[in-house]
């Protein structure tokens, strides 16, 4: 399961919102597709879900945990998202 809560993501060069509180619950198996306009912030999601790029808020939780915190095993986690 893969739960978003909250999820704020800010442009680094403009200070520009493009996702303010932006949640999701995935259940194992779901299929999801994400949509809208251009520079809306569809790529920077998907970055911040793999943790290519860190969120400005929220939490990402794989199975309950939170893959934000620092102890969290990034590999692991990468290999199977």
């Amino acid at each position: 399961m893969l739960q978003i809560k909250n999820l704020t993501i800010t442009h680094k060069k403009d200070n520009r919102v493009l996702l303010d509180k932006f949640n999701l619950v995935l259940n194992d198996g779901d299929k999801c597709a994400i949509i809208g306009e251009e520079g809306n912030g569809k790529s920077t999601l998907l970055r911040c879900v793999n943790l290519l790029e860190t969120p400005s808020g929220g939490e990402i939780l794989f199975h309950g945990e939170n893959i934000l915190d620092k102890k969290y095993d990034l590999s692991a986690y990468r290999a199977r998202v």
